[in-house]
């Protein structure tokens, strides 16, 4: 952005100097060079414009305009890189961050016992999965041949993520659930307690 204002203020400067409209031919001019044509085109394309208000010296005018625009171009091309460099790594110290405390996560009694409970259940149906693959494999009748784990360990792997998934849903589930009754619970005592001071009151 730095490179664009300062071009433009240069622009406005020289638009100023020869008396045109800042306001009209500073867009324009910065449209056309802003423009996908070549180097060629946009020099027509100038002249075509500043011939209505440069009268003499219309060529070094206009080249001293493209060569204003390629150097603050080129220095706010240079100046963006290291931004780009702290980018990145900005996001891999975030990405770092998110994983520790994904791992550093403590769960609750509660929360665990409720882990525990579904992890017993998936157990239970990835080892009858297990039974079934193991079956498959025992079809094979060459003891040579080494089976092929790569898809099933592909496959484990994305099971094990959904499972991890499903727990976690599970999990926010149940906390939420249990957040839901304390708050009903707490309503209710409220409304308890207003009670019995409405009667007291009475009395």
């Amino acid at each position: 952005m730095a490179a664009v204002d300062e071009f433009n203020s240069w622009l406005s400067s020289k638009l100023r100097a020869s008396k045109a409209d800042v306001s009209v031919f500073g867009s324009y001019i910065t449209g056309i060079l802003e423009g996908d044509e070549n180097n060629e085109e946009k020099v027509e394309a100038l002249e075509g414009i500043l011939s209505a208000i440069i009268e003499t010296d219309l060529e070094p005018f206009i080249k001293e305009i493209l060569d204003k625009w390629m150097t603050c171009h080129s220095q706010g091309a240079e100046a963006a890189k290291p931004s780009l460099d702290v980018e990145v790594q900005l996001a891999k110290l975030l990405e770092g961050q998110k994983l520790a405390t994904k791992v550093e996560r403590e769960y609750t009694e509660e929360e665990r016992r409720i882990k525990e409970q579904i992890l017993s259940q998936y157990s239970q149906l990835s080892e009858s999965e297990h039974d079934e693959e193991d079956e498959e494999g025992a079809t094979s009748s060459d003891p040579k041949l080494v089976k092929n784990t790569n898809f099933s360990d592909v496959q484990a792997l994305a099971r094990e993520k959904r499972e991890q998934a499903k727990l976690e849903n599970q999990l926010k589930k149940e906390k939420d659930k249990q957040d839901r009754e304390k708050q009903r619970q707490l309503r209710e005592e409220k409304k308890e307690k207003r009670k019995t001071v409405k009667g007291e009151r009475r009395r």
